[in-house]
């Protein structure tokens, strides 16, 4: 043992010589952050949920084949014949769905602690682009078992798409690679789910890690942000002095450790319900027949239920609209107070929108 550790560390040595990695990682473990600043380790538990779809992702791709002859058959295979596939296709699926469903909550918990504000605009931008594209995953990831569920539910999901005005035909079009459902979209989903999609969210994620460690996590308790990012209204202690420590908390080992907690917790959660409830597989895809009820995944439930109530171009309209004032709310509110008592017409409007999608949501399952 004590040679193996002797080579372990020769091998560091010689790259830290030549590279400064005892540097490296000093600049990026070694940092402060607030005491009272209140994460719930929602961004790290949607960091986890994405290294999970990965390698469950890695392991399935092996066997999975995407062409309507085959994808149906491999995942039978998959959940049949392969050791534990069954359990790795049940925690990709449900992994999926809690990834967005913590990247969520992760920008309800910036938007109404009021992190996004100076300097922190273009870092909520990214955040905005990071959830856009955990989106993406779900919905290109939720075609490839061709079963009858994922062929029509696709089939409704691209319509919503096909209604944005001036350019619905055309989008319809590009997301399908044709006016019809078939094994030329299939394949784009598929090179679009494990390629387009991982690479853009990497390169994303490394830009969003890199600002948040540079700028630091936001102190809810902060009474309004300047112009320049600077904090109002609050004594600045000296640096390295006894007030400043005890209003920070070391990243490494103490925020990392409770983070590691967090990530447990989230595994053992994901186990059991990929146990009792695992993934099931419907009927392979028919184009001809048509199923009773279908919908669209939860998480484009609202959009489904509010294009059958109101007009189209209204139903289409409305959530692009929000979607772009929700990347730009930093650059609209100019509000300096991060209280949510000094922000009513924000917090307002978040908690309106909440539960109008929440709404209907539940509107569109019922239906």
């Amino acid at each position: 043992m004590q040679t193996q550790k002797s080579v372990v560390w020769r091998v560091w040595d010689w790259f830290d010589d030549r590279y400064q990695l005892g540097s490296l990682m000093d600049a990026l473990l070694h940092v402060d952050i607030p005491r009272v600043a209140r994460t719930y380790y929602l961004g790290g538990i949607t960091l986890f949920f994405f290294i999970v779809q990965a390698i469950t992702g890695i392991l399935l791709s092996l066997y999975y084949q995407p062409s309507p002859d085959r994808a149906y058959d491999s995942i039978l295979f998959i959940m049949n014949e392969v050791n534990f596939g069954w359990l790795i296709r049940s925690v990709h699926a449900w992994g999926a769905n809690l990834m967005i469903l913590f990247c969520i909550l992760h920008l309800l918990r910036i938007f109404f602690q009021a992190a996004y504000k100076v300097p922190r605009e273009v870092t909520w931008v990214v955040g905005a682009l990071l959830l856009a594209i955990t989106l993406g995953f779900g919905f290109t990831g939720y075609l490839l078992p061709w079963d009858q569920r994922a062929f029509w539910a696709t089939v409704v999901g691209s319509e919503i798409a096909g209604a944005v005005p001036l350019i619905g035909e055309q989008l319809l079009v590009f997301l399908r690679s044709g006016p019809e459902v078939t094994a030329r979209t299939l394949s784009r989903f598929f090179g679009v789910h494990v390629l387009v999609l991982p690479a853009s969210l990497l390169a994303l994620l490394a830009i969003h890690l890199a600002f948040v460690h540079q700028q630091g996590l936001a102190d809810p308790t902060r009474n309004k942000v300047e112009p320049t990012g600077e904090t109002e209204g609050e004594a600045v202690p000296a640096p390295g002095s006894r007030e400043e420590k005890k209003k920070l908390l070391p990243f490494f080992p103490n925020y990392v450790l409770d983070e590691v907690i967090a990530w447990y917790v989230m595994l053992a959660a994901l186990i059991v319900l990929a146990s009792l409830f695992p993934a099931g597989l419907e009927e392979p895809a028919d184009p001809l027949r048509t199923p009773e009820h279908t919908k669209p995944e939860w998480y484009f439930l609202f959009l489904y239920q509010g294009l059958k109530i109101v007009p189209r171009i209204v139903g289409v309209m409305v959530p692009i609209l929000g979607a772009a004032l929700l990347l730009l709310l930093p650059f609209f509110d100019r509000n300096p107070y991060v209280a949510a008592a000094k922000r009513p017409i924000a917090i307002a409007i978040g908690v309106i929108c909440i539960v109008g999608i929440v709404a209907f949501t539940v509107w569109g399952w019922l239906s």
